[in-house]
């Protein structure tokens, strides 16, 4: 009926939250924390009175210094894609994108301004006769 001591006794093990954390807790959105894991705190504080309700501190701001654009040409690190590699036709068939000369159904086989209404009638036109022929039905007798 009532929960044991040792229960009640224990810390939560729930995650700490901001709204469960003392007073001055912000856990924020990962904009303190550098790679390697050291939390350097927010860059900025709340405000309570004024226009803008957060004011960034300069001095907290964390800037990154990045290598000239001259060691990063000359460097030996190179992009792992290299710029001669194609799609396969399977890959291909993924983005709807064929090439005009693989082995494709009729229906692929789209002009340069996609599909218009011409092509869906064609299609339809024989995706429709080849049904009559399958049932037994032949097609000239459903147009009139």
């Amino acid at each position: 009926m009532f929960p044991t001591r040792a229960v009640l006794s224990k810390a939560s093990r729930a995650p700490l939250t901001s709204k469960r954390g003392p007073k001055d807790y912000y856990k924020g959105n990962r904009q303190s924390y550098l790679p390697g894991g050291l939390r350097t705190g927010p860059p900025g504080k709340h405000v309570i009175r004024g226009k803008a309700k957060y004011r960034i501190d300069d001095t907290k701001v964390r800037v990154f210094v990045a290598p000239s654009q001259d060691k990063i040409n000359n460097s030996l690190l190179k992009p792992y894609v290299a710029r001669n590699v194609y799609l396969s036709d399977h890959e291909l068939l993924k983005t709807h994108k064929p090439k005009a000369n693989a082995a494709l159904p009729s229906y692929w086989a789209m002009g340069p301004g996609g599909l218009t209404a011409e092509h869906y009638l064609k299609v339809m036109r024989d995706h429709n006769k080849e049904e009559h022929e399958q049932v037994g039905e032949p097609a000239e007798t459903q147009k009139a």
